[in-house]
């Protein structure tokens, strides 16, 4: 599986306050039924800030850690994540390329956002983890 995001522009203001930066994004893809993980790889990107960007593997998890910062009104271009499965499901399985989670507790992407001009704190991360109700097929390799 390849797995390219658009570009993500960095926002500026969240709930009426400034947006320094976000940093600790992770987008979490699922490895799908009848496939095994073999390896894991992130190529490309832009715009990441500081720290080594890395792509792990654990369970039935594969996660893209980006560090950051990265900085409020910039673009920034996620690398491009290439999965490498083995077939293990019957001939004619569905093997479909989605993000892993359905819940906070079990979220698809977090990231922490550095907020400011906050009265009476001042500054604070936020931190913040999203999934999709309904879970998009990205793609999908039929076993033959």
């Amino acid at each position: 599986m390849k797995l390219t995001a658009d570009p993500v522009v960095v926002p500026t203001t969240g709930g009426g306050y400034a947006i320094s930066y976000l940093k600790s994004l992770t987008v979490k893809f699922a490895i799908p039924a009848g496939a095994t993980f073999v390896s894991a790889s992130q190529s490309g990107g832009s715009n990441l800030g500081n720290g080594a960007v890395t792509v792990t593997a654990s369970g039935s998890i594969v996660t893209l850690s980006v560090p950051g910062n990265l900085a409020g009104g910039t673009t920034a271009i996620l690398p491009e994540v290439t999965i490498n499965l083995q077939a293990t499901g019957a001939s004619g399985t569905a093997l479909n390329a989605q993000l892993f989670g359905s819940s906070y507790s079990s979220f698809s992407i977090g990231f922490t956002a550095r907020v400011t001009g906050i009265p009476l704190f001042g500054s604070t991360d936020a931190v913040t983890k999203c999934y999709a109700p309904v879970n998009p097929i990205l793609g999908t390799t039929v076993i033959s």
